[in-house]
């Protein structure tokens, strides 16, 4: 048996029913009223098909929305950062290594004695005398620094003996017009020096005496560092040269008051009778005004190096050198980083 579906069913009653009714009141025309049925039933059957169509339809936005939906709360929902691991500190750099190197050159220092006499000739008569010390700075490190402290050392003995030359010219002219002269001519020259084993410093002197003409002295002084080149004065190590050099001259003066007297001997014991004629002639200590030039120099005035605070203080009064040593501790205030380094570090 056929099975009809309901919404049919009831198209083809309301279908049958008018046909009964349009066949019963008038001739009707069979073909008209075929169509029309077909177009009621189609009717029916589309308005079934669309409610479920729509139902369908409003089902799927349905799903949609709610898809969109949960995609925006998924976005609205903020992001957990991690916290940030601090910023290291930029690099800085490290002098801990640098303080510990030596910063002391290695060299070595010579000195000779000589002698040389001049005679008139064919005689034994003395006419002029020349002795002292030679100085040179052998093995140095820096070779080229080493050239220049001995040009600067031969270019002072030379001076010294050229003072030697002339001197001998002028005995040999007296005898040969005399033949005979007043007193032989004596040209002493001498170097001393100090060092910290980084700095090394020359007094240089040389005197001329004999003859008719008084005594002359000539004094000149140099600081190097052996390690640099750099040529040592107060201008490169101070901040206050004038006032470095000011306390300096006080300095020395002070100290040569309290040196000890040098003991009485035999010889002296025997003058006492000419005490006041010795002290007349004894040149009174020198003032700090007194001091024509004063020259510093690291290290103590030694030949052996030493590594301290030491240096060597020297004042030329009258053609006559002092020295005394001290602690460049007490003048610090005056020197640069430069001069620190130099005389302290």
């Amino acid at each position: 048996m056929m099975r009809i579906e309901g919404n049919k069913l009831v198209a083809l009653l309301i279908s049958a029913g008018m046909a009964t009714t349009f066949l019963a009141a008038c001739s009707i025309n069979t073909d008209k009223l075929g169509e029309g049925i077909s177009e009621l039933g189609n009717a029916f059957v589309t308005e079934s098909e669309t409610e479920a169509t729509v139902s369908e339809t409003t089902e799927a936005p349905t799903e949609l929305t709610t898809t969109t939906v949960t995609e925006e709360t998924t976005e609205a929902v903020p992001t957990v950062s991690a916290t940030p691991s601090p910023t290291p500190l930029p690099q800085r750099v490290d002098f801990s290594n640098v303080t510990d190197i030596d910063l002391n050159d290695t060299f070595t220092v010579s000195s000779e004695a000589f002698s040389e006499s001049s005679f008139a000739d064919g005689t034994e008569i003395l006419l002029a005398k020349f002795e002292g010390t030679r100085f040179v700075v052998t093995k140095a490190t820096n070779e080229t620094v080493m050239k220049s402290v001995n040009l600067i050392i031969d270019g002072f003995y030379n001076e010294a003996a050229g003072a030697y030359n002339r001197v001998y010219s002028k005995a040999k002219a007296e005898y040969d017009l005399k033949r005979s002269i007043e007193a032989p001519y004596n040209v002493l020259v001498d170097f001393q020096y100090t060092t910290n084993g980084r700095a090394l410093s020359v007094l240089m002197v040389y005197e001329v005496s004999g003859g008719e003409a008084e005594k002359t002295t000539v004094v000149d002084f140099a600081s190097f560092d052996m390690l640099s080149g750099q040529y040592i004065t107060f201008n490169s190590t101070c901040k206050d040269p004038k006032g470095l050099e000011s306390a300096l001259r006080a300095g020395l003066a002070n100290s040569l008051k309290i040196q000890p007297k040098p003991a009485e001997t035999e010889a002296s014991a025997a003058a006492a009778e000419t005490t006041e004629t010795t002290a007349a002639q004894t040149p009174a200590t020198p003032e700090a005004d007194d001091f024509d030039a004063i020259y510093l120099a690291p290290g103590p005035s030694t030949t052996d190096n030493a590594r301290n605070s030491f240096a060597t203080l020297y004042g030329v009064a009258g053609g006559q050198v002092y020295s005394t040593v001290i602690d460049m501790n007490a003048y610090a205030g005056f020197l640069n980083r430069y001069g620190t380094s130099l005389y302290i570090a």
